[in-house]
């Protein structure tokens, strides 16, 4: 099977190894930095530390191709140069990782020549989020597609899905890490019965979101990132401006209040990988 190399955004979706004669051969991820949070205080020993961040990272891919002539891979260099040197930051996905997405620009492009005509290409990518993400979201939840892949395993007998017709139910984090609406990409849509308002918890966190107004059944509350929605209008004011977490792992989210009935909640959210 071809192995392939794919750059996309909202506006354009482009397979390089489409271009004839290129091929890709590998790939290699730089580690991650960690920047720590620390502070020195004097008459102490060590250091004060806070949470950690992460820096961005290189992704470096390597590709074959077979010139015409010697004229023919200078023209091809800069063919490449106009497809990757980008004003918008893009994705990148590649078969060697066929589950994951990098949201990158372009650093760098070199050459090494291979006899007369032949060439490698050597491309540099910023992974500028300091991660790597899901290809597809949890609204596709076809686990066994190649769209999906578990550096940890997936080794739990539990139901796994992300939305949900009652009270109380789990949502899995497949991420190495904590997903963060201040920082990550998390939609929560609610739909319910609620004359009174409902409080949303995290028993995992201990986080609870509380909306105070009433919510018709046929009305969705959406919570984009840190902002609820209901239509185009915002209702934050209407809130006690506070969201959840989801760890690593099974969350336990309950959604209730005084009256609360026909609820309805989905979660979507990409994984995200060290």
């Amino acid at each position: 099977m071809n192995k392939t190399v794919r750059m996309f955004n909202k506006d354009f979706n482009t397979i390089l190894t489409d271009l004839p004669r290129f091929s890709f051969l590998d790939f290699q991820e730089e580690k991650p930095e960690v920047r720590a949070n620390t502070l020195e205080v004097k008459g102490k020993d060590g250091v004060l530390i806070g949470a950690s961040t992460f820096a961005p990272f290189n992704l470096i891919l390597r590709f074959y191709y077979k010139s015409i002539d010697i004229k023919d891979y200078k023209l091809f260099y800069q063919r490449l140069r106009g497809l990757l040197f980008r004003r918008e930051p893009f994705y990148i996905t590649h078969s060697d990782m066929s589950g994951k997405k990098y949201a990158v620009y372009c650093e760098d492009i070199s050459i090494e020549i291979k006899g007369d005509k032949d060439a490698e290409f050597e491309v540099t990518f910023n992974v500028y989020k300091g991660y790597s993400e899901s290809l597809t979201s949890t609204m596709d939840v076809n686990f066994l597609s190649d769209n999906w892949q578990f550096e940890g395993g997936l080794i739990s007998d539990r139901e796994i899905k992300y939305k949900h017709n009652s009270k109380r139910f789990e949502i899995w984090n497949g991420s190495f890490d904590t997903i963060d609406p201040l920082a990550h990409k998390l939609i929560i849509r609610i739909k319910a019965d609620a004359p009174n308002g409902f409080k949303m918890t995290n028993h995992m966190t201990g986080q609870t979101v509380i909306y105070y107004e009433g919510l018709k059944d046929y009305q969705t509350l959406t919570f984009n990132g840190v902002h609820p929605v209901i239509g185009n209008n915002r209702v934050g004011a209407n809130t006690n401006h506070e969201w959840i977490d989801l760890v690593p792992g099974f969350n336990n989210i309950e959604i209730d209040g005084v009256g609360v009935g026909d609820v309805y909640a989905e979660f979507e959210f990409d994984f995200i990988y060290r």
